[in-house]
């Protein structure tokens, strides 16, 4: 069982059990899954645990049939089209991509429409169903956070130094402080979150 303090921060304390278990196993902790949809937007938290709960007959079961799909999965391209398919688990692409990100750290990266903003383009391929023309625009926007980021970042680290950079340009803006401030090189490691950690991103 998870110790509670790892639920403050998920992302860097408590993910990568559920990570490794997956790898190891093939198998999805339900309440290491749960915390990530959590983590993703807790406000749709509760409507994913039913939705889930009405495909499966318990969210229990989703977890693991979810799993078994992503492991049996002919690669990156139809594990998300599994997560995304109105016939089946109906996630949207950022919550497909969130929950991918963190089972493949360095296939996927999560859709997020901060980052969108900083990369000036991709606002609407949350409003896309499943085509390949979708697979090649998300495969454009990971090489376009990749890009963007400097050098030398892992893809999850790249999509955690575009977030930032989105918050911090943010706050400067509120400030009304010259866009000069905000710096282009990595930031120093964030300390805990000052609030809960969920609710991170838009659903």
């Amino acid at each position: 069982m998870f110790d509670p303090i790892a639920f403050y921060n998920p992302e860097a304390d408590l993910f990568e059990v559920p990570r490794q278990t997956f790898t190891d196993t093939g198998k999805l902790d339900p309440l290491g899954f749960y915390t990530i949809l959590n983590w993703k937007a807790s406000r749709a938290r509760t409507r994913h645990l039913t939705r889930l709960r009405e495909i499966s007959g318990s969210f229990e079961a989703a977890s693991k049939k979810i799993a078994e799909d992503l492991v049996g999965a002919n690669g990156p391209e139809e594990r998300l089209r599994i997560l995304l398919s109105k016939c089946k688990w109906r996630f949207r692409l950022p919550t497909a991509t969130a929950i991918l990100a963190i089972l493949y750290p360095d296939t996927f990266t999560v859709y997020d429409t901060r980052v969108c903003s900083v990369l000036g383009e991709f606002h609407g391929l949350a409003d896309l169903q499943w085509s390949p023309k979708l697979w090649r625009e998300y495969q454009r926007f990971t090489d376009a956070v990749r890009a963007f980021a400097p050098s030398g970042l892992s893809l999850r680290d790249c999509d955690r130094w575009l977030w930032g950079l989105a918050i911090k340009e943010t706050l400067i803006a509120d400030l009304g402080l010259p866009r000069s401030v905000v710096v282009t090189h990595p930031p120093e490691p964030p300390g805990p979150p000052a609030t809960s950690s969920s609710s991170r991103r838009s659903s």
